[in-house]
């Protein structure tokens, strides 16, 4: 069996959001979510970065810039989400981002359903 990408990363990460939500619970906005969360790591003292800007290129030619939610220890994205539940187009968006961003994992996270949801996704 094939070792997770950033395994212990991951955990850490997970850990923190399942707190966030233990706290929380549903019906936040994602606003909310995403603050609650880098207070979490900053108190874990984990490395962070907040709506990390990366730019979308096309044949070589920047064309568009997206902001990135959350980026942990400079490789793993967080998308997160406050809605009832997730669509493909959520996945295809997270996948953009890391292809866009040259980064390898990322975790799409809804917190807005009756129980945390968290996706891994690998670029």
């Amino acid at each position: 069996m094939a070792e997770l990408l950033y395994k212990d990363l991951t955990y850490q990460i997970r850990s923190v959001l399942f707190e966030v939500y233990n706290k929380l619970g549903p019906g936040f906005r994602e606003e909310t979510y995403k603050l609650a969360t880098l207070a979490e790591m900053r108190r874990r003292k984990m490395k962070t970065a907040r709506e990390v800007e990366i730019e979308v290129k096309f044949k070589g030619e920047a064309i568009d810039k997206y902001r990135l939610d959350i980026v942990v220890d400079d490789k793993v994205i967080l998308e997160l989400k406050a809605i009832e539940e997730l669509h493909p187009r959520h996945k295809a968006q997270l996948l953009s981002y890391l292809k866009a961003s040259g980064l390898r994992l990322g975790l799409l996270v809804n917190f807005g359903s009756d129980k945390l949801e968290i996706i891994r996704i690998i670029n």
